[in-house]
């Protein structure tokens, strides 16, 4: 199955990022030709990032993800979608046939894929969109705003004819079947496909390398719907891109996904004293969330507080030894009684308090 999420990776980098607040649904086609052990065609359709129905070339049956309630256009829908699956295999397999005589290629495996599908606004605006590739180079794109086609490989003009034909298919068939399949997916699926999920948000530091920079991370984690803005910023500055590690949202094993984004930071710049912000926008939350790091190390911090306390219960100890010892001064040798003998033994007790501090904070310097 490696082949099959590999092409179906590519396809993924064709789409552009649906806004919060749009619902889409996708059809990811996969034709393969030479020799391969996966089926000629699969073909994945998905409602935003859950997978909904799948079909492929070898049973030739199209499986939904659950079983839906049925419908009166249940029928007709089945038909209409076994008609389109025979006209896309039927042009997938001419193209793909085009673009190997285009390319000189030799009978050995390669691949032709198609996106096709629409998004619905919470406004009610409607899109359709469908785009090609071959071996995942971008072939042919369908230009919604226009209603035109346009290729990058002159070969793919020789069924221009029948490109051109096609978009009164596209615009009043396919847009509105697509549209229509989506609201009954939307209304089936609500549970999973409407919930909101608030992220988790991190900010922490690793130690890289051995010169004394760190790695600081800003990690969203938990959150659904996918689509995110996460923006890492250093003394309230957006940090480029091209500085930033990462970057890709990743599905969780939950159904929820994650993003994380990391920046290496050198000894000096922590010695500089910059403050990191993780900044994030999610259509769970209403406002946007900002969470702060600050590029002191940590060790530091600790050693400096660790030490502190323990220097105040010393000096604190030591004064009260003191006054102890002064009303001791002031008691003759000759007269002791066996109060004298407790004050004694408290003056004792609280200089071993003071050797067991002493002791703890030498512990914790040699720990740091």
């Amino acid at each position: 199955m490696d082949l099959f999420f590999y092409s179906l990776l590519t396809l993924l980098h064709l789409l552009k990022v649906v806004c919060a607040g749009t619902h889409s649904l996708w059809y990811f086609v996969t034709l393969t030709t030479g020799p391969s052990p996966f089926p000629e065609l699969v073909i994945v359709g998905m409602v935003d990032d859950v997978p909904v129905e799948y079909y492929d070339s070898v049973d030739r049956m199209v499986t939904p993800r659950q079983h839906r309630d049925k419908e009166e256009g249940d029928k007709a829908d089945a038909t209409l979608k076994r008609k389109a699956i025979a006209r896309t295999t039927h042009s997938l397999k001419n193209r793909l046939h085009h673009m190997m005589e285009n390319f000189n290629h030799s009978v050995r495996l390669h691949t032709y894929q198609r996106i096709a599908g629409c998004e619905l606004d919470d406004d009610g605006t409607e899109r359709f969109q469908t785009k090609d590739s071959y071996n995942g180079m971008d072939v042919l794109f369908y230009d919604v705003q226009d209603c035109t086609w346009s290729s990058l490989f002159p070969e793919m003009w020789k069924d221009f004819w029948l490109i051109e034909s096609k978009k009164g298919i596209h615009d009043q068939f396919y847009q509105t079947t697509c549209i229509r399949a989506l609201k009954s997916y939307l209304h089936q699926e609500r549970s999973v496909l409407k919930r909101r999920v608030s992220p988790r948000i991190r900010v922490f530091q690793k130690q890289v390398g051995g010169a004394g920079g760190v790695e600081v991370t800003c990690l969203a984690t938990g959150f659904y719907p996918r689509h995110i803005e996460l923006t890492l910023k250093r003394d309230n500055q957006p940090v480029p891109e091209q500085k930033l590690i990462g970057g890709d949202i990743l599905p969780n094993g939950d159904g929820t996904y994650q993003l994380r984004m990391s920046l290496s930071v050198s000894a000096e710049e922590l010695r500089e004293g910059h403050r990191y912000t993780c900044s994030v926008r999610h259509v769970s939350m209403d406002n946007k969330l900002d969470i702060a790091w600050d590029s002191q190390p940590e060790s530091a911090q600790r050693q400096i507080s660790g030490a502190s306390i323990t220097a105040t219960v010393l000096l604190f100890i030591t004064v009260i030894i003191i006054i102890i010892k002064k009303k001791k001064s002031k008691v003759p040798e000759c007269s002791r009684s066996g109060k004298n003998k407790e004050e004694m033994e408290r003056i004792d007790a609280a200089e071993g308090v003071v050797k067991d501090a002493e002791e703890h904070l030498e512990m914790e310097r040699q720990g740091d």
